[in-house]
């Protein structure tokens, strides 16, 4: 075996010769590409065999098996042992790809460190070892009989056959540094007719010709090689400060980051940066509205006959791909906030035709019962013009070559083991989206004057005198250490399984070999204390070797901010706080009605009752709220008091029988309770059914008695639940008032009068003289109770909180006052739905 060492700073493909006789086997596809295109210049000669080490292996080891890629393997091991995950309480197939993940990892890596003793494990090791070896076993019999083996697994030392590289005299592994037990034994059987030769970058000693691993990495004392460095507090200050410096460059300078494929910056600056990844399926029409289609699939509630959560629901239909199908509409949406203003929880079949209809589809795609019947689905979709994105070159093609993976899916495993995978057409639909997932396809983008941040690996194929380099810092480098297959660290060495710090020295001789491959270099990291985020360990050592020269910021994040909050003001316009007019003709007809609850916001801020009454704003967005909603349960109380009132009011009046039943009680609440279920969580059911309803039973059969001892001995002319006002004006002027509200009960005997209010919450100081004013005239007209159904209580009101004279006065002073006058006090702001509107500092 041969080694050749690559200086920093040089070209691993220089002087690779164009012989058809070698073989050149790259560490990645950047490596391969470049030299390929290095080898185009003659095009007279014959290739090389160009080979990634994963294409290496793929024909190194080979079987006649019948290979599972992809999610089959996940498919196949759930199908086969869902009585075995059901043991260890994972109970549908989503469910298994974490423990299938590792189950397949576990087994590769196994095979990869030749490891033939068996490791020992602690205590608290052993049970999970001793489940996958249980499932191995299992598993094992199903693919001997199917003749089937996971694609992973192929790379095993049974499986080897280096039969294909005997014609070839020399095989080349270029900036390859972590090789495996089986990789070396496969080294091993090619030296035994092959010349190999094994190129790495760095002085002598810096790889160990033993053992074929990294040795300590460490830097060449001297390197011709200029680094300027950059700290900064945060992104905003990095892509600011990156900007400034890009100025002064000119676009050969390269950016390279080692979170180039994860940044945001183009959506964030989409003039400037183009995008890092590449674009795939998941950014298409296509994907994002399916994938609208299988969360709300995933949402429906078995247990509601398949009802959908109302806040899911607008969630979904906030999709831009499902406004732009479904053409909805704000009065669409007007519906769905109203829904949830009357305290719906649930969205079904509805009054409104378009929420209708995308439900429907919904329950329709649900029942899909086979990958087949989804395929047909999808190029339904694909007819419509807006799913085809000519943006997108290769997006039909790439879509339809995994709808033919996916497909084959369901031929290899039967359409029986699909549906006996998957419970509904819900979990096919989000098993083919994984299937669609990260898939990625090219896209006609508009690329001048923008800058490309690319990947850390691709440093050392690009050719270039100057590059800066992003994101040095803690938090990207080193990357963060990965699951460790409940082995540890020192376990896994021990093994021949791959191990942190072999990962590391690779990560550190890869950073190494990028930046002195340039003779100028920027480098910019993020330092924050709040964060606890500094420079990486890796530069470190790179600081501390070669002279640096710091630079001064120039752009600073309070600066940006600034800018932002000043671009913002100019948008919205300073706060002036101006006084609001009266004007009789606000009143239409020159007439006003008002409830308890409209005075008292009058009394409070006479602006929102400006906005709320007389203007009828409302927020147009609603927000459902957690739980039972307190008016939902004050509604739920009032119709079942009202029903019995109903019922009784003429045996009161005849007999005076107040007696009502258990029974009587619990089945109007049961039939009120099923009436209203879309607005119960399901959740809630069973407080609701076992607590809520046995309460409010017990508590509205003790009112009666209660009023029963009260009106016994008494002749009651009338008893009437939701009383209206009276129709004439309480209050005549340039604006005609009249007081309106629905009393919840009214008792009338030939001696007294008496209003009761009934409460499952809060109420207001003086709703209930406000009542006896607008019935009777006169505050002191009517004894005034308020019965509260949830503790079973009754609270007489002793003295008139509010007067007919203070009533009338404070009408009159608001309808002389020259402006609508904003609230006293602030605290009132905090919450109020209008503070858009008003935008009051508090």
């Amino acid at each position: 075996m041969k080694f050749e060492y690559i200086s920093y700073g040089g070209s691993l493909i220089q002087g690779l010769k164009k012989d058809p006789s070698v073989v050149y086997v790259f560490s990645d596809y950047p490596l391969k590409n470049s030299q390929r295109k290095e080898s185009k210049r003659n095009i007279f000669e014959p290739d090389p065999l160009y080979l990634t080490i994963d294409e290496f292996k793929g024909v190194a080891f080979s079987t006649d098996k019948i290979i599972l890629s992809e999610a089959k393997r996940f498919v196949s091991l759930y199908n086969y042992m869902k009585k075995e995950f059901a043991e260890i309480n994972i109970n549908n197939y989503f469910e298994s790809i974490e423990f299938s993940d590792k189950f397949f990892k576990y087994y590769t890596e196994l095979n990869r460190s030749l490891c033939a003793k068996d490791i020992e494990l602690e205590e608290w090791q052993k049970k999970y070892f001793e489940i996958f070896h249980r499932f191995k076993e299992k598993y094992e019999v199903y693919l001997t009989e199917r003749n089937y083996i996971p694609k992973d697994w192929v790379e095993d030392i049974k499986y080897l056959d280096l039969t294909i590289f005997k014609k070839y005299k020399k095989i080349v592994f270029v900036d390859i540094v972590n090789f495996s037990p089986l990789d070396k034994y496969v080294i091993s059987k090619l030296e035994e007719f092959i010349d190999v030769v094994i190129r790495v970058q760095g002085e002598p000693g810096v790889f160990d010709e033993e053992t074929l691993e990294l040795k300590e990495v460490y830097l060449p004392r001297t390197q011709k090689v200029e680094i300027s460095l950059l700290e900064v507090q945060d992104e905003l200050e990095l892509i600011g400060n990156l900007l400034d410096i890009m100025k002064m460059k000119n676009h050969m300078t390269n950016i390279f980051s080692p979170e180039a494929d994860t940044n945001e910056y183009s959506k964030v600056f989409p003039n400037n940066f183009m995008r890092g990844s590449f674009y795939t399926l998941n950014d298409t029409k296509f994907f994002k509205f399916l994938n609208a289609q299988s969360e709300l699939i995933g949402a429906m509630e078995p247990r509601m006959d398949n009802l959908i959560p109302i806040k899911k629901f607008l969630e979904g239909i906030k999709n831009l791909e499902m406004q732009e199908y479904y053409g909805i509409t704000k009065e669409d949406m007007e519906y769905i906030y109203n829904q949830i203003d009357w305290d719906y929880k649930y969205i079904g079949t509805e009054s409104n035709e378009k929420i209708s209809e995308i439900y429907e589809d919904i329950v329709k795609v649900s029942k899909v019962e086979s990958i087949d019947k989804f395929i047909t689905y999808f190029n339904e979709l694909l007819s419509l013009d807006m799913f085809r994105e000519k943006i997108y070159v290769d997006f039909y093609d790439k879509l339809q070559e995994y709808m033919g993976y996916a497909k084959t899916t369901e031929i290899m495993l039967e359409e029986r083991e699909i549906k006996s995978c998957f419970r509904n057409g819900g979990d096919i639909l989000k098993f083919l989206l994984q299937y669609f997932n990260d898939v990625e396809i090219i896209r006609n983008d508009d690329s001048e004057g923008k800058y490309l941040i690319k990947p850390m690996e691709n440093c050392k194929v690009t050719p270039s005198r100057e590059s800066i380099f992003i994101n040095i810092s803690t938090r990207y480098l080193p990357r963060v250490k990965r699951d460790s297959l409940y082995l540890t660290e020192k376990q896994k060495k021990e093994n021949g399984f791959t191990y942190y710090e072999k990962e590391r020295k690779e990560e550190k001789y890869r950073f190494y070999q990028g930046l002195l491959k340039n003779r100028y270099n920027t480098v910019i990291y993020i330092k924050n204390e709040n964060s606890g985020e500094g420079v990486s360990p890796i530069l470190s050592e790179v600081l501390n070797r070669y002279g640096i020269s710091k630079l001064e910021k120039t752009v600073y994040s309070e600066d940006i901010l600034e800018r932002l909050i000043t671009f913002k003001s100019n948008e919205i316009g300073e706060f002036i706080q101006k006084d609001l007019m009266k004007n009789r003709d606000d009143f239409k007809n020159r007439e006003l009605s008002i409830g308890p609850y409209d005075y008292d916001t009058l009394t409070r801020c006479e602006y929102r009752f400006y906005l709320d009454k007389v203007c009828g704003l409302s927020s147009f967005e609603k927000e459902d709220s957690l739980g039972l909603s307190l008016k939902f349960l004050g509604t739920y109380v009032h119709e079942v008091f009202e029903k019995l009132t109903d019922k009784m009011w003429k045996k009161i009046l005849n007999v005076s029988d107040y007696s009502v039943t258990n029974e009587e009680v619990e089945e109007l609440l049961y039939k009120s309770f099923y009436a209203n279920r879309k607005r119960v969580p399901v959740y809630l059911d069973n407080y609701f059914t076992q607590i809520l309803i046995p309460r409010f039973t017990k508590n509205i059969v003790k009112f009666y008695k209660e009023i029963e001892n009260l009106y016994i001995e008494k002749k009651v002319k009338r008893i009437e639940s939701e009383k209206n006002s009276r129709k004439e004006p309480f209050l005549k002027g340039d604006v005609e008032v009249t007081l309106g509200g629905r009393v919840d009960l009214v008792i009338e005997t030939t001696t007294n009068n008496h209003i009761i209010d009934f409460k499952t919450g809060s109420k207001i100081d003086n709703q209930l003289d406000f009542y006896t004013i607008m019935l009777y005239g006169d505050e002191n007209a009517a004894q005034k109770s308020i019965y509260n159904a949830f503790e079973g209580s009754i609270e007489n009101q002793e003295k008139p909180k509010l007067t007919r004279e203070l009533l009338k006065e404070r009408l009159i002073e608001f309808f002389k006052g020259e402006n609508y006058f904003l609230s006293e006090k602030k605290s009132g702001c905090l919450y109020c739905e209008y503070g858009n509107i008003c935008r009051r500092e508090f």
